[in-house]
């Protein structure tokens, strides 16, 4: 019995998005002492409930089996949490997928800069040719484009950094023997050439509505940075957006037109603290210090001279990918849209809402995950300091007078966590490990404080630490 069978077990017993994982890993050592425990151990464990602990009494593993046998015919593999090469920025979620479905290439995304690219399905001219463009040229700089091969703004992403020729990954609301939204079995096929798909759902899963917010934060959890194109109010691209602040990732925004319906939503990102973005160097600026063997600011910069907005357009026509809706910029930006088209683009936002050797020997330690954690809170780290040094040379005679941010923090609520966060803060300037010993994980700090940062309620200051916002 392989541990390869076992992941697939407990992934199918929990389920997509289950936060049931992070207490069975804390609870056990190994995963096949989660296999092996009774129910009434399981159900001693915080947070399991009948169903799951249900689940997972059942020791019947015919079904795991006969997925992975299925895989293998079809030359996929299962890539595990146990796995060396599972994604590290991954084990930081609170909800980490367990197994992963892939095809295609396989990329090494411990050493990557990702950036994920949203965006609405039904995209104007300006949303095509930035998704493109921006993609283009910061895949052309070193950066992997991540996305969820959806009408629209994802597929032209996937399409400027397949012409650049560079591997883009695609993360699917279902199984891989499905090809959803169907009009892109061309794209699909070119990214599974030099690049990655990937699912946490089983073969044979449809792609139901409910699907695709799951899906998402494994779009923004495997990136550093997600990049909303084109956005309008209620997009389910906005849930993304705010899926990649609670996972401690950088957040960016396109501009577009004031009075914009399809610009609205990120315009108000902006607003709120989004990094604006008018060219892959607000972008690849971020990582050049932390991997500079990775990113060519220089190269992004050539790219961008050198795109071509009708070249997009006819790769795009050869990849038969979906581009704009037969809807006019200005009906859309109007708002005058037909009963058929708005029941159409409500259903569609509604769907959107809504590998190593098998290891026989069941070594692998849960342990492992936390210093795996670690690293990238460390990687986190580096960047907030590389970003600290480039403000601290922009702001030098702000910082000799003691300058401090006195904007007022925003009007979004905040969640118990977050406000639990900015309590152990206090008065004074304090270091995330020093929050951290007041019993908060470090999954937990860096992403409520980056939160409470692009909020407004908390200010970063030298030296690496965090102090309340004055009002």
């Amino acid at each position: 019995m392989s541990d390869r069978v076992l992941w697939i077990w407990l992934s199918l017993a929990c389920g997509p998005g289950s936060r049931a994982y992070n207490k069975l890993f804390a609870s056990f050592s190994t995963l096949r002492e989660i296999y092996d425990a009774p129910r009434e151990r399981l159900m001693e464990v915080d947070g399991i409930t009948d169903r799951i602990a249900d689940a997972l009494a059942d020791k019947d593993l015919t079904r795991a089996k006969d997925i992975l046998s299925f895989c293998m015919q079809k030359n996929w593999y299962v890539l595990t949490y146990g796995d060396k090469g599972y994604p590290k920025r991954l084990k930081t979620l609170v909800d980490p997928p367990v197994v992963l479905y892939c095809k295609g290439r396989f990329l090494d995304f411990n050493d990557q800069v990702c950036i994920a690219v949203v965006g609405t399905r039904r995209m104007t001219e300006y949303g095509e040719h930035q998704a493109y463009a921006l993609s283009y040229a910061m895949a052309a700089g070193g950066a992997i484009i991540v996305s969820g091969m959806a009408l629209g703004c994802d597929a032209m992403a996937a399409n400027g950094a397949l012409d650049a020729d560079a591997p883009t990954v695609a993360v699917l609301g279902c199984g891989l023997d499905i090809v959803y939204p169907h009009e892109h079995r061309t794209l699909s096929e070119h990214i599974a050439k030099t690049g990655m798909i990937m699912t946490e759902y089983p073969p044979g899963s449809r792609p139901e509505g409910a699907h695709f917010p799951v899906r998402n934060r494994i779009i923004s959890g495997l990136s550093q940075g997600t990049l909303v194109v084109e956005a309008p109010e209620g997009s389910g691209s906005l849930i993304t957006a705010r899926t990649a602040l609670y996972q401690g990732r950088d957040l960016f925004a396109v501009p577009g037109e004031v009075g914009s319906v399809n610009s609205a939503g990120c315009n108000a990102l902006i607003k709120a603290g989004a990094q604006t973005v008018t060219s892959a160097y607000d972008v690849l600026s971020e990582y050049e210090f932390v991997y500079p063997h990775r990113i060519s600011v220089e190269a992004a910069k050539y790219a961008e001279r050198a795109i071509n907005s009708k070249s997009g357009q006819e790769s795009a026509a050869r990849r038969r990918i979906s581009a704009r809706p037969q809807l006019s910029t200005a009906a859309v930006d109007d708002g005058v849209i037909s009963v058929t088209e708005r029941t159409r683009r409500k259903a569609e936002e509604a769907a959107q809402v809504e590998a190593e050797k098998d290891d026989a020997s069941g070594s692998y330690s849960f342990a492992n995950a936390k210093r795996e954690r670690e690293d990238v809170v460390r990687e986190q780290r580096e960047r907030k300091k590389a970003r600290e040094a480039k403000a601290a040379d922009a702001d030098a005679d702000a910082a000799q007078n003691g300058a401090a941010d006195t904007s007022a923090p925003s009007e979004v609520p905040i969640t118990d966590v977050e406000n639990a966060i900015l309590a152990a803060i206090g008065n004074g300037a304090v270091t995330p490990d020093e929050i951290c010993s007041k019993g908060f994980s470090p999954a937990e700090v860096m992403s409520s404080l980056t939160i409470l940062e692009i909020l407004g309620h908390v200010t970063a200051v030298p030296g690496g630490r965090y102090v309340k916002t004055k009002k």
